[in-house]
């Protein structure tokens, strides 16, 4: 069985180390170009403001209570026929 060769395995650990550094600073370069960070957070405020002028939070909620209040039905339904039967 042969040994590990330090040095080598040393110098592929660096490379990979330059490699992943290089494609950071790459993608940080064209974030910065695109001025992504800027449009993130336009795009989340504008998402935020149709959510409140579309009121979806309230329809969103007021969906989950008539959901709740049809499991609750279905349910009482369920325990009325259970009772009726036994």
């Amino acid at each position: 069985m042969g040994l590990i060769n330090k040095e080598k395995v040393l110098r592929g650990v660096g490379k990979a180390v330059d490699a992943a550094n290089n494609a950071a600073d790459k993608v940080h370069d064209y974030a910065k170009e695109k001025e992504l960070d800027k449009k993130a957070e336009e795009a989340v405020h504008k998402t935020g403001n149709f959510i409140r002028e579309n009121e979806i939070d309230k329809k969103v909620i007021n969906a989950g209570k008539t959901l709740e209040n049809g499991v609750i039905s279905v349910g009482e339904k369920l325990e009325e026929t259970f009772n009726k039967l036994f």
